[in-house]
């Protein structure tokens, strides 16, 4: 049986139900645009990218060398590095497990001349990244100056949106040479180069 009350009950409730859901259904919207956007951003983005960086440590080239191209023990000292495990060689090269946060990937090493030229590839790039590391050292009054540079590609524009604009394509390297310094006792002000 109807009654005023009743409908003006039921009619109150329907109104406090549209609300919330409008919100929800906004808020939904508004995450699926700016992920598209994003997306459609990142299409515009080129596929692939260099980035350099910088920093100047007060310790002697061979000493740096030691701690860059001692893989395993990175794990100690870097605080992206949740732990590393050898995995067996590709084409004579070393191969590494790195563990992360972000993910776990192998890195071979695919060019080395002591103390001063390692090179570092994404041994694979079915996640739909890859690239090279490149690290130069190079001795600067009793200290050693680092470039790291990244030579790599992101195929997806979401992500390669995100890497551009939200993370920063430098950000790993920076992580890497201020860790770099911590583990030498020294703060490093990283100076992008590219």
């Amino acid at each position: 049986m109807k009654t005023p009350l009743r409908d003006a009950l039921v009619a109150l409730a329907a109104l406090a139900m549209k609300k919330p859901f409008r919100y929800a259904t906004l808020t939904v919207a508004a995450l699926f645009g700016a992920a598209l956007l994003a997306a459609v951003l990142g299409l515009l983005l080129p596929r692939r990218h260099v980035a350099a960086t910088s920093a100047v440590i007060d310790r002697p080239v061979g000493e740096v060398w030691l701690a860059i191209s001692d893989m395993e023990s990175q794990a100690a000292w870097r605080s992206d590095l949740k732990g590393v495990k050898r995995l067996p060689d590709h084409a004579g090269h070393p191969v590494w497990m790195q563990k992360t946060d972000m993910g776990d990937w192998p890195l071979e090493v695919v060019e080395v001349s002591p103390p001063v030229w390692l090179v570092a590839a994404v041994a694979d790039s079915s996640q739909g990244f890859g690239g090279t590391w490149t690290y130069e050292l190079m001795p600067l009054h009793g200290g050693t100056r680092i470039t790291i540079t990244e030579r790599g590609f992101i195929d997806s524009p979401f992500y390669r949106f995100l890497a551009w604009f939200v993370f920063g394509l430098h950000a790993s390297q920076e992580t890497f040479l201020h860790d770099l310094g911590r583990h030498f006792g020294e703060s490093v002000k990283p100076m992008k180069q590219v």
